[in-house]
């Protein structure tokens, strides 16, 4: 029986390139577009989805089959990513994901595994590998290198040898995506909106997940 697997986070979180990386292990079928359900068929051992958002129906009945992914990301990366006039609903939506976070790092099941976007990077990968090697996957650290696979956000858009406009959002996505597998989390990257940058360093829930936000701006 082929075992489902879905990732799940907050947009500019790295839910893309996570499931590209888990994307190349041979034994992995991959759905490109992003999806919250998974009705196709493989002869695969694992087959693999990805939603941007993650919503409660997750973790109720409805996914009871599937192995949950779930990554956070530094949320003075996220905002100084997405590109947005007003902040208000969005981090509000940030907050929510993130206490849906704290609350299952707090209380593990063995169906969901969580991640922070920053410690996918840490001593080769380690933290990643832990939870690769815990749900079964075989595969070797070719995985992690990028330039040995062509990676897809959407299916039928190509791959620019030069950086796109972020305006262009199916070129841009796809190019980051198969740059090296690295963090990109620049502290000179961060531009933000005083107001958005204090909310987010007083917030008591993120910084449970991030105490150290005031040491970065």
């Amino acid at each position: 029986m082929t075992q489902k697997i879905i990732i799940c986070g907050f947009p500019h979180c790295g839910t893309t390139i996570l499931k590209s990386i888990i994307g190349h292990i041979d034994e992995v079928e991959e759905i490109h577009n992003e999806t919250n359900k998974i009705n196709i068929e493989t002869d695969k051992k694992y087959i693999l989805c990805k939603s941007p958002i993650t919503e409660n129906i997750f973790f109720e009945d409805a996914y009871k089959d599937y192995i949950k992914i779930f990554i956070i990301r530094n949320p003075l990366f996220v905002f100084s990513s997405i590109k947005i006039k007003t902040f208000r609903n969005s981090i509000i939506k940030y907050i929510k994901t993130i206490k849906m976070f704290i609350n299952f790092r707090n209380n593990p099941r063995k169906d969901v595994y969580t991640i922070r976007y920053e410690d996918l990077f840490e001593n080769n990968y380690e933290n990643l590998k832990s939870i690769l090697n815990d749900i079964g996957f075989n595969y070797n650290d070719d995985i992690f290198n990028n330039t040995k696979y062509k990676n897809i956000f959407f299916s039928g858009v190509r791959i620019s040898e030069k950086r796109p406009s972020y305006l262009n959002h199916a070129f841009y996505r796809t190019w980051q995506i198969n740059q090296p597998f690295v963090s990109f989390n620049n502290v000179s990257n961060i531009r933000i909106k005083e107001s958005l940058k204090h909310y987010i360093i007083n917030d008591e829930d993120i910084s449970q997940v991030y105490p150290d936000l005031k040491t970065l701006v």
